[in-house]
């Protein structure tokens, strides 16, 4: 895990949460964190011929007080495994597990949403070939490394996600 996430071309892309240098210890205190919550919020990513190996990760942050019902999603994969679709995969895949899992106390996301660093087009497909609808720019939302960056947010509320899930299926 440290391997991949300690590439400058992962981290470049990520917010200061993100360790940089990511080592291992970052990786330990990560999984611990991970596994010790009472409530399951993020996951490795791992090839299916090499489940052992972490080339990535994902989870949601949920909101609080009136904005409870809405997640913020993050994703990271390896350098290697970009334009592979893996990531696109993952989100699918991770989206209609929250939409349809995901509970805290009773409480339901029916709001996932995302931001991505301007000029990380990759992360921006991703979202879009899952369903997320591109929502706004945070003009001169980061600082990082001495330069100010544009956020790119991304959106998808679960009436907007049945509704293409009923479209991919045929219903």
């Amino acid at each position: 895990m440290s391997l991949h996430a300690n590439d400058i071309h992962v981290s470049q892309y990520m917010t200061l949460a993100f360790p940089s240098p990511y080592t291992i210890s970052s990786a330990e205190t990560w999984i611990n964190m991970n596994t010790v919550l009472p409530y399951q919020e993020a996951f490795v990513v791992c090839e299916r011929s090499a489940p052992d190996v972490v080339i990535g990760g994902v989870g949601i942050k949920a909101g609080s007080d009136i904005s409870a019902h809405t997640g913020e999603v993050g994703y990271w994969i390896a350098q290697a495994h970009w334009g592979k679709g893996y990531m696109t995969e993952v989100l699918q895949g991770f989206t209609r597990w929250v939409f349809e899992n995901w509970d805290r106390n009773g409480q339901r996301l029916t709001r996932i949403w995302g931001g991505v660093f301007a000029g990380n087009f990759g992360s921006m497909r991703c979202f879009e070939k899952s369903g997320y609808a591109p929502e706004g720019v945070m003009k001169g939302h980061y600082q990082k490394n001495g330069k100010v960056l544009d956020r790119h947010l991304f959106g998808l509320t679960k009436p907007d996600w049945e509704k293409t899930m009923g479209e991919v299926s045929g219903k």
